[in-house]
């Protein structure tokens, strides 16, 4: 009796182990297929290097990003700089993408997982294509479809996809949350001047009255020169603030310098200038309820001064041939454009003097910061 249970027990354990190895052939089929599953695209990439146009296709329009030497550009948008990050991002993540599952090659079926292609009378379109593109060569193509719901926080998602010029679909995870709205892609940080570099900031109103702020010998701490450490603003942070105008600045449109006309708004001047001998100009006015502001730079060397103390342990300042590269930079960057910017930035570039200094009764009081970016207390 016991023997025959020891051999219904050996029988048992055979049975499970193979329902076990059955399961983990299962589970591992795409890694032992890999002409059908693993990467969405193989080869890919191998090829990037090659790639020098990606086309867009969607309910919300169709644009193009165009590579000239190591740069991207939008040809749709006055061939303004694309964010170079985010499609160096978008490309490897394509490259990286893996086929999960098998789905359906029906064309009648197509529409629920949104790989259909584009629909331009569709409003937010449910599919976008992106076509990767040497020349007019094509290297490769997709169609992205729904994003399927799963229960994970971080990490790569999973979305239904096709390959264009297929007509099977696939589940697939990767991180292809890819934005089908041009706008996006542009670089929108116009510059990115350290607030610790600036020694003065002097804003000029077209009645050529100035409002003058200079750094009080500290970090983050900024005056007018009559009143120093003493002086009285409208907000305690707002020196902070104005001086903090050109420390990544940010862009909500652009438009071409050659194109924009200023009508009868008035223009209002900004000079920023560091310890190392930079000046940055900007010329803003409100126009039709936007700031838009224009840009220049120049080295100055009569202006260069020691810099505080605990500003030089920070390493920001340059020496003056460095300063002269970077103004040529970033004029060569700047000048053919015209930012509109927000009304934050808009309303520090054009600041009166009576709207900057106040008497100490008048101050208005302003929340503590939790944002993490204000001074040092």
């Amino acid at each position: 009796m016991m023997i025959k249970n020891r051999n219904s027990l050996t029988v048992l354990f055979i049975i499970t182990v193979l329902m076990v190895l059955l399961m983990l052939v299962t589970i591992y089929r795409a890694d032992d297929n890999q002409d059908e599953y693993g990467l969405l695209f193989p080869d890919l990439f191998e090829q990037l290097s090659a790639v020098d146009h990606i086309r867009f296709a969607s309910g919300e329009g169709d644009f193009t990003l165009k590579r000239e030497d190591e740069d991207w550009y939008l040809p749709e948008y006055y061939n303004y700089p694309a964010n170079f990050d985010e499609v160096k991002r978008m490309l490897i993540d394509l490259s990286e993408a893996e086929i999960l599952e098998r789905k359906t090659s029906d064309p009648d079926k197509y529409a629920v997982l949104g790989v259909e292609g584009p629909n331009p009378e569709v409003p937010g379109g449910e599919s976008l294509k992106i076509s990767l593109l040497d020349g007019e060569e094509p290297v490769a193509g997709l169609i992205l479809g729904e994003q399927r719901e799963v229960t994970m926080a971080a990490g790569p998602k999973q979305f239904y996809v096709r390959r264009a010029g297929e007509e099977e679909s696939w589940l697939a995870e990767g991180y292809l949350q890819i934005n089908p709205v041009m706008l996006n892609w542009i670089q929108s940080q116009v510059i990115n001047l350290a607030r610790e570099r600036i020694a003065r900031v002097e804003i000029t109103q077209p009645n050529g009255n100035s409002a003058v702020l200079v750094n009080l010998g500290q970090k983050d701490k900024f005056g007018t020169p009559q009143s120093g450490d003493k002086t009285v603003f409208k907000y305690p942070q707002l020196g902070y603030d104005i001086a903090g105008s050109l420390h990544q600045m940010r862009l909500e449109d652009v438009k071409p310098a050659a194109e924009f006309d200023r009508g009868d708004a008035e223009v209002v001047t900004a000079e920023f200038t560091t310890f190392d001998g930079l000046v940055v100009t900007t010329q803003t006015s409100f126009v039709d309820g936007y700031y838009f502001t224009a840009l220049s730079a120049a080295f100055d060397p009569s202006v260069i001064q020691p810099a505080p103390k605990d500003i030089q342990e920070l390493d920001v300042t340059k020496k003056p041939d460095a300063v002269r590269a970077e103004v040529e930079k970033l004029n060569k960057r700047l000048s053919p454009w015209v930012y509109r910017v927000s009304g934050f930035v808009g309303t520090n570039l054009m600041r009166a003097k009576d709207d900057i200094v106040t008497e100490r009764s008048e101050v208005i009081p302003m929340p503590p910061d939790m944002t993490g970016f204000g001074p040092a207390r």
